[in-house]
């Protein structure tokens, strides 16, 4: 297999992450990128001079990636993600740290996962995410905490009004290494068979039970040909708890312990709308410290329909 190369590998991550910005943020960045270089620690300590906010991730198989960003950006970032207004700031509070923990884990998995996916490499989970601001004096520890070989790139972004600079680091064996981590199952090592059970909703020990096809369910069971051209289009999938229509008198009279009731009763399942059209219901589970959705009902078809208008 051929090795990716770093430029290859620093346009992958930067692609992914700003792709997270922008939904983040609710903003369009662009951004331009420097050739990649092998880091050593006198490197290290130019980068982190001029951008000492590190947002770094390690991988279950070893590699590492790093994103360092100016004091002044990383507040920014810190505040738009927690919807205050951005303020001119020397150093981060640790609120802003903990803000920027969370985009962290966010926009260092939506790299990672975006350059995985053009590489066709299995996905490795973030294994560890931190957030530190630095000192140039701090360069070689940093560095050590990397594995293989290290590389650079600068670059500089811009959205809104603002000018940033920063630079991605990264280990090459970040990309290079193709063995799953334990635990982790390759796509390939799961029958069809066991595709059909889980996708039927099986639960262990149960056995499947055998009802008679109608005429045609085959074939609708069957995908098209040509669906892998559509499957890696990005949809944005949203879970509504619940709607209501506010004057605007109501709406600029809220604001902090305001409450809004949303017309759903406590037991009423969630809805799931992808760009906005209602494809299902579900609960909301709790999974990792993390609010999630299961599934428990796809809606008809008729329903369907009836939700596009």
């Amino acid at each position: 297999m051929n090795e990716p190369l770093p430029r290859a590998v620093a346009e992958g991550l930067l692609k992914g992450m700003f792709d997270v910005f922008d939904a983040m943020l609710s903003l369009s960045f662009s951004y331009s990128l420097e050739d990649p270089v092998p880091l050593d620690v006198p490197a290290l300590e130019a980068i982190m001079r001029r951008a000492p906010v590190m947002l770094c991730a390690h991988t279950q198989t070893g590699g590492g990636v790093a994103l360092f960003l100016t004091t002044g950006n990383a507040a920014w970032m810190a505040a738009r993600a927690m919807g205050n207004q951005p303020v001119d700031k020397s150093a981060l509070d640790a609120d802003d740290i903990a803000v920027l923990r969370e985009v962290a884990k966010s926009c260092l998995g939506g790299g990672l996962t975006y350059l995985m996916e053009t590489l066709k490499r299995n996905v490795v989970p973030l294994e560890s995410v931190s957030v530190e601001t630095l000192e140039s004096s701090s360069a070689a520890e940093a560095l050590a905490s990397f594995t293989g070989d290290v590389v650079g790139s600068q670059f500089e972004f811009s959205s809104n009004g603002l000018q940033g600079q920063g630079a991605i680091v990264f280990s090459m064996n970040l990309a290079n290494n193709d063995e799953s981590p334990q635990g982790h199952v390759k796509a390939a090592d799961i029958s069809k068979e066991e595709v059909q059970d889980i996708l039927s909703g099986l639960e262990e020990g149960e056995e499947p039970v055998e009802k008679p096809a109608a005429v045609g369910e085959s074939a609708r069971r069957e995908l098209p040909p040509n669906l892998d051209m559509v499957l890696d289009i990005r949809m944005v999938a949203t879970a509504r708890l619940g709607r209501i229509e506010m004057p605007i008198g109501e709406i600029l009279s809220l604001g902090p312990g305001s409450i809004i009731q949303v017309g759903r009763l406590v037991d009423e399942p969630v809805e799931l709308l992808v760009n906005d059209k209602l494809i299902a219901r579900g609960d909301v589970v709790v999974v990792d410290e993390k609010f999630g959705l299961r599934i428990t009902e796809i809606i008809s078809t008729k329903e369907r329909i009836e939700s596009l208008h």
